[in-house]
């Protein structure tokens, strides 16, 4: 299992992506808990990142890059999870390829990782299914991404995802612009979960939830044209905190959550934190899914995961 986390800063909330005048990131810092949270230096450990192709159907704060240069945090065991996002106010699908094309080189030269080909597909604007022409411009991205791996020999996996219940709609329609060939050829599939954010859940059905989300995704995927035998990664989850969502209660339902999808039988080789600290503490929950507070004093959930990573991290941990 290979464990991450998404060490960036944007200046905005996460949900509205409504502007706020969040800390700057401290690079050192932010090493140094990425390191704590990564455990033995040999141990595979993801890094998320975001680059945007485009400035999106209208304006908004989120798209910007982030964190700005992730290769300060490759090496000694780290790898790049980048995702190219596609928000292109107009149809670019060749736009997009060469953008894709140049995030492959470019985690390859940071040591290798992976290459996520948009981001949320089957969610509207700001996310990238909200972009005219979303659907061909990754196909596009994904074949330029294969074909760039394939003619420079570069370690990137390339892969897609998609947010919340599976919709055998959106993955029919993803699958069917990919085809069998490019489908096929996914190193993984990725899901976006946050069990208990946007739709509250009883704390004692939380691992249920869990595992039937993993379970629908993999049916669901795979009815559509994507090998079950794919992995799945889950490229992002977390739990915010507020004055109702106390930061013990935060660490208690990582906990659960990741528990229940690291129990799972549908495949998870990958699971990834969003993110490592707050945005703006003081802000609503919507800035505050952070590890650490915007001051990088930990929250208890940073232990929670750190141990975690130890208990889990070396299980099943090559990244190829």
């Amino acid at each position: 299992m290979i464990f991450g986390v998404w060490p960036g800063v944007v200046a905005a909330d996460l949900v509205e992506l409504r502007p706020l005048d969040c800390p700057p990131e401290d690079p050192a810092r932010t090493l140094d808990a990425v390191r704590a949270l990564q455990g033995g230096a040999s141990r595979p450990f993801y890094v998320r990142a975001y680059r945007h192709f485009g400035r999106g159907v209208a304006p908004h704060a989120g798209v910007v890059a982030s964190p700005v240069q992730p290769q300060r945090y490759a090496g000694e065991g780290r790898l790049i999870d980048l995702v190219a996002c596609y928000q292109s106010p107009r149809p670019d699908p060749d736009g997009f390829a060469g953008f894709v094309r140049q995030a492959v080189r470019d985690v390859a030269a940071w040591g290798g990782g992976k290459v996520q080909v948009g981001e949320e597909l089957n969610l509207p604007a700001p996310l990238d299914g909200g972009s005219p022409g979303c659907f061909e411009a990754v196909a596009a991205g994904v074949a330029a991404a294969l074909d760039e791996r394939d003619r420079t020999g570069v370690p990137v996996q390339i892969g897609v995802n998609s947010a919340g219940p599976a919709d055998p709609g959106f993955w029919s329609r993803l699958a069917g612009v990919l085809g069998p060939e490019l489908a096929g050829r996914l190193d993984y599939v990725g899901l976006d979960a946050f069990p208990d954010v946007f739709a509250p859940l009883p704390h004692d059905r939380l691992a249920g939830a869990v595992r039937y989300l993993l379970d629908r995704f993999r049916t669901v995927t795979a009815g559509c044209g994507i090998p079950a035998t794919t992995p799945i990664h889950v490229t992002e989850t977390g739990w915010p905190t507020d004055a109702l969502r106390t930061e013990d209660l935060q660490a208690r339902v990582l906990a659960a959550v990741a528990e229940a999808a690291l129990g799972s039988d549908v495949g998870v080789t990958a699971y990834e934190w969003f993110g490592l600290r707050d945005g703006l503490t003081a802000a609503t929950w919507f800035a505050r899914f952070g590890l650490l507070r915007d001051d990088y004093s930990p929250k208890p959930a940073f232990a929670v995961v750190v141990d975690l990573i130890a208990t889990h991290g070396d299980r099943g941990t090559a990244p190829g």
